[in-house]
């Protein structure tokens, strides 16, 4: 199936994370876009960043869904602010006599904060704690007191985490530029309002009680009130899953089939609950217990598509509910555990972009893990594809070759769909420069890592500078030996 081509507004939303003293990194700032690429050596915080990446997208679609589920009235009653704001509605509406009256902004803010935000906050420190793997004071840059991190995005977020474990969240919901309108009246609001899901309650199973704002006189004209806030406050964002894929992903691969549910068991708990290893790793685990069962974007670029497009050959399909996977090429299918470690490494990205649908985003550390130069050219054409049918995919990278071929697609934007099929690239075979976000991460451990975005363009592509430096060391070492040996 011909991949569909992204349309003007296409995929998940732009997502800004600032952070300061977390983990190695001493400060810097990146931005989600449809195709996000972190650089630097080993140590510097990439992985951080990704992990983080990952925590924040999939705290944002827990927080749509649950404020779209009425799951915000669940969050509002544990609030403790919920009979304090039932008085101030409350009177809110005896003002009105019956007829129309403001939603002060300071009112309106507060209901937010008390549904999304705290839905937003609970889910954010949940992530973190399982995605990390640790105790959450453990992220604080050594010599540091506190980390900080800045959200903004579908979610504004303040971040605060101290070496104690600590973690302050303070959480809005939407840009600053357009909150939840102080001219909005409460009629207006109620309108609609009861839908059947929000009509359902929250998490600890409390159903809004029954009231109107005319009465004025019991908690359901909070509800009714926080209703429409909350649905506002959510209208229009969308905030797919996000799949993150380790650079630890081969040997879960290898033991995938009956080895996988007991070592997802093993990994997630020890017999006091608390995790025992990296959620990434055992979130890989448990994903691929069941990949395979179903395709949710018909096949499109999916897990045949990605492992034909880059080795020839396809997966086994047979059993693989179960977890029997294998590699299959020219009539020969050959047991997972027994295939190249490029194909064992390459299977999970193939699995995830089977599993996913415009606005979801794929969280990937060093996609060209153990592949030849040709394979990982190969396969940064296949991640753009992901990004052109409206997904996003956020990757760290140690290679030269997968950088400079993602460097490449980019300046195909350039040339015209002619010029692009004569060089033999499909139509839609690029990524525009304005869909890149790359980023360096460059420092020491004494001082601290920083990150500064790559210069890229559609006319220069990705500058290469984070690898051609090494290239030049390792020209001039060698021209010194040659020297060194009489060479002229």
């Amino acid at each position: 199936m011909r991949p569909m081509a992204r349309k003007a507004g296409q995929g998940p939303p732009e997502i800004e994370l600032e952070f300061t003293n977390f983990g190695p990194i001493a400060g810097g700032r990146v931005v989600l876009r449809p195709l996000t690429v972190f650089v630097g050596p080993n140590g510097s915080g990439k992985s951080y960043a990704s992990v983080l990446a990952h925590s924040v997208v999939s705290s944002c679609a827990d927080t749509v869904r649950a404020a779209r589920s009425g799951d915000w009235a669940g969050a509002l009653l544990d609030s403790g602010e919920f009979y304090r704001l039932s008085g101030r509605v409350a009177r809110l509406a005896a003002s009105a006599n019956g007829g129309r009256v403001e939603v002060p902004r300071g009112l309106a803010s507060k209901i937010r904060e008390c549904t999304v935000g705290r839905l937003f906050e609970k889910s954010l420190v949940r992530h973190m704690g399982y995605n990390f793997g640790s105790h959450l004071g453990a992220l604080v840059r050594t010599g540091s007191r506190a980390s900080r991190i800045r959200i903004r995005g579908p979610v504004r977020a303040d971040v605060s985490i101290t070496r104690t474990g600590g973690a302050a969240v303070r959480a809005g919901f939407g840009d600053e530029r357009r909150p939840v309108r102080g001219s909005a009246d409460v009629a207006g609001m109620v309108t609609g309002a009861r839908r059947g899901a929000a009509a359902k309650g929250g998490r600890n199973g409390a159903s809004p009680p029954a009231g109107s704002l005319a009465s004025g006189r019991d908690p359901g004209a909070l509800l009714e009130l926080a209703a429409g806030i909350a649905g506002q406050a959510v209208t229009g964002r969308e905030c797919g899953a996000s799949r993150y894929l380790p650079a630890a992903r081969s040997g879960v691969m290898c033991a995938y089939g009956t080895l996988a549910p007991g070592i997802l068991n093993g990994l997630r708990r020890d017999g006091h609950g608390a995790v025992r290893t990296a959620g990434t790793v055992s979130g890989l685990a448990g994903s691929l217990a069941g990949a395979g069962a179903a395709r949710r974007n018909g096949g499109s670029g999916g897990a045949d598509g990605i492992i034909h497009g880059v080795f020839g050959g396809r997966l086994g399909t047979a059993g693989r509910g179960g977890g029997a996977l294998s590699y299959a090429h020219g009539g020969t299918s050959v047991p997972m555990h027994m295939s190249s470690s490029g194909i064992v490494d390459t299977a999970p990205i193939a699995l995830a972009a089977e599993a996913m649908v415009p606005g979801d985003t794929l969280v990937v550390e060093e996609p060209e893990a153990h592949l030849h130069p040709h394979s990982q050219i190969r396969l940064a054409g296949q991640l753009a594809g992901i990004v052109r049918r409206g997904m996003r995919v956020v990757l760290s990278t140690h290679s030269p070759f997968f950088l400079e071929q993602l460097s490449i697609l980019v300046q195909l934007e350039a040339l015209t769909p002619a010029k692009r099929k004569a060089r033999g690239y499909g139509r839609d075979a690029y990524v525009a420069a304005s869909e890149v976000a790359p980023y360096a991460f460059g420092g020491s451990q004494v001082r601290g890592y920083t990150v500064a975005e790559i210069e890229h363009s559609a006319d220069g592509g990705i500058s290469q500078d984070e690898f051609v430096s090494v290239s030049e060391s390792m020209s001039n070492d060698e021209y010194g030996i040659y020297l060194a040996k009489g060479g002229d």
